[in-house]
């Protein structure tokens, strides 16, 4: 009597156990690891973006010649370590894990009020990458790829690393070419160093 007792209870804690697990998980959503990236393009692919961050708005173009312009909100010569940096973390860095959810839920994972939205233009086409807020290690961002569907029935979302904020949040001058041009001003001219006085000047000789 008491062996049955004893299996009585131990089932009765593994079926809680497992009613948790699955409450717990209908709460999170339905959650899976893979290593894929969050695009099949790469940084090479992307033509334009724009960065949609704090009520402010950056954005830019690749020329002709494959250099980056800034476009908005002013026209300048862009620093392509900054692009390549951002548009690398987006089109390369790994998947940490999906979380598929309603749509009623993203307010869970901060996607209901975005921190940031990215728009990207490849071949013509236009991807939102939509930011949410960080998880609870603060190492990984919840992110979307595309915008969510009120009538859907699920959403994707997507961890990756929080280094993404690091490529976003630069302020606005960083984003900026040097001016090589001003560089070169500030330096006196080697010919008029390099120019003797004239010895027969009057004003000197007097």
């Amino acid at each position: 009597m008491k062996l049955q007792r004893s299996t009585g209870i131990l089932l009765g804690v593994a079926i809680a156990l497992a009613a948790t697990v699955t409450i717990i998980e209908t709460r999170k959503g339905t959650q899976s690891s893979d290593s894929k990236t969050l695009y099949g393009f790469t940084e090479a692919d992307v033509s334009s973006f724009a960065i949609n961050l704090d009520g402010s708005r950056l954005a830019f173009a690749k020329t002709d010649d494959d250099t980056w312009q800034m476009t908005e909100p002013e026209s300048a010569p862009a620093d392509p370590s900054a692009i390549a940096f951002l548009l690398n973390i987006i089109t390369s860095d790994t998947v940490k894990e999906t979380v598929t959810v309603n749509p009623n839920q993203l307010d869970t994972y901060g996607l209901d009020d975005p921190t940031a939205i990215v728009d990207l233009m490849v071949n013509e086409e236009n991807h939102t990458l939509t930011v949410g807020d960080k998880d609870f290690s603060e190492t990984s961002l919840y992110v979307m790829t595309e915008p969510a569907v009120a009538a859907a029935d699920s959403v994707d979302i997507y961890l990756i690393p929080s280094r993404l904020e690091s490529g976003l949040e630069r302020p606005q001058d960083e984003w900026l070419l040097a001016d090589a041009e001003e560089d070169a001003a500030a330096e006196p001219d080697d010919a008029t160093a390099d120019e003797p006085q004239d010895a027969d000047n009057p004003a000197q000789s007097e």
